[in-house]
């Protein structure tokens, strides 16, 4: 999927960088996948899942980039990671190919100011310039913010997984199924 970088103005008055993720930033997204995976209980990953060596998350860059139905977008601020966001074709058969299914996470440090509103959107005009149709999505249902996040850009909530995923302590978490129409 292709994709040129954009800068974007915020609120704050700092200049947000949007771009696709590239081989050179391994090292940077291991720690910050590490690090997004411990600060919230609302991701499928924790930081025990996590580990890949610098070299196969470049190998994993490197086979998101070579793909045409996928796209891995990261949003910078003053040179630091600041997020990053993902989108993919939920199946390879053509009954499926119209849908895409799309993550975002922030480092928590950067929420609030407008980046995951900028980075979700420029994944999904990116989704829909690559002929996606809908995007969806899972959002552990007591994660507020982001549910407010996915409404105010369109998404609709369908239905809910209940039980979705387990913690360390044996607790649970809903997932709230989420559906964007692209076109």
């Amino acid at each position: 999927m292709e994709y040129t970088s954009s800068e974007f103005a915020l609120a704050n008055g700092k200049v947000c960088v949007i771009r696709r993720a590239e081989a050179e930033d391994a090292e940077a997204l291991l720690h910050y996948q590490k690090q997004t995976s411990g600060e919230t209980p609302y991701l499928v990953t924790g930081p025990e899942d996590i580990d890949w060596t610098v070299e196969q998350q470049v190998r994993r860059i490197e086979m998101w980039n070579a793909g045409s139905g996928r796209l891995r977008l990261v949003a910078e601020m003053d040179g630091t990671l600041a997020g990053a966001a993902i989108v993919y074709g939920v199946g390879g058969q053509s009954r499926l190919r119209h849908r895409c299914s799309v993550d975002i996470t922030l480092y928590q440090e950067f929420w609030g100011m407008g980046i995951g509103t900028l980075l979700l959107g420029e994944l999904l005009a990116s989704a829909k310039a690559a002929g996606y149709e809908q995007a969806e999505l899972d959002v552990v249902s007591t994660n507020a913010p982001a549910i407010a996040l996915y409404r105010k850009l369109g998404f609709e909530a369908v239905g809910i997984i209940h039980r979705a995923m387990k913690y360390r302590d044996g607790s649970c978490a809903d997932f709230h199924l989420m559906v964007k129409p692209l076109f």
